[in-house]
């Protein structure tokens, strides 16, 4: 396991080794999820896939196995694997089209999600806030747990219409990793963020398939 000064020291290594893009693809992002808010639906969805996809792509690659060399073996190659799948998952959706990300056009599901998308965006500032220095801080895009967050927050926004098994991996590194690593050992207090919406995302997971059950047995 690393210690705090490595973690934050590849932080530092990884936001140099490809600046300015993190502040592109995290624009990129913004963008998005103000034409997921007031744009086409069908048109919106398969641009956010596309998004996902490549972010977590890149991160399983570009971070874990390329750039993140702080972290030990295999541990890193297993974190990446988790990202590769995540975002092979969302390629496959793009052509399956299992999932419809989309968010509600009206109702409280509409407002929720607008919180959390406005929170997740609070990343950097947060980071700022806590006395990080540009090289430290964790942009949505481009690094996992931020990224993770996003991607959460746009497939509970979705539900029904969402590949449930997206949620799985997802949901595996949002809740455990929080509380037991990435705070205690790395001070990485802006993580209070992907786990409060990973709870957030697994009870609202559970909610819907529980409806859907009902439905089942009804009809």
């Amino acid at each position: 396991m690393a210690n705090s000064n490595d973690w934050w020291g590849m932080i530092n290594h990884y936001n140099e080794s490809i600046y300015p893009l993190q502040l592109i693809i995290m624009a990129i992002g913004i963008a998005l999820c103000v034409y997921l808010l007031f744009g086409d639906k069908n048109r919106g969805s398969f641009i956010a896939k596309i998004y996902l996809a490549i972010c977590n792509l890149w991160i399983g690659i570009g971070f874990f196995l390329v750039l993140g060399k702080a972290l030990p073996a295999p541990i890193r190659q297993i974190q990446g694997a988790l990202f590769i799948f995540i975002g092979l998952l969302f390629v496959i959706d793009i052509f399956t089209n299992v999932t419809t990300i989309a968010i509600p056009k009206k109702g409280q599901k509409r407002v929720i999600a607008i919180l959390l998308l406005f929170v997740v965006m609070m990343y950097p500032v947060v980071g700022l806030l806590l006395g990080r220095n540009a090289q430290m801080i964790i942009y949505p895009g481009t690094l996992p747990c931020a990224t993770t967050a996003l991607s959460l927050v746009l497939l509970v926004a979705s539900l029904p219409k969402a590949n449930k098994l997206l949620f799985m991996p997802l949901l595996i590194w949002a809740i455990p990793f929080p509380p037991l690593i990435q705070i205690p050992q790395y001070h990485v207090y802006e993580d209070g963020i992907m786990f409060l919406i990973g709870i957030y995302a697994l009870f609202s997971l559970a909610i819907s398939m529980i409806k859907k059950r009902k439905k089942q047995v009804i009809d």
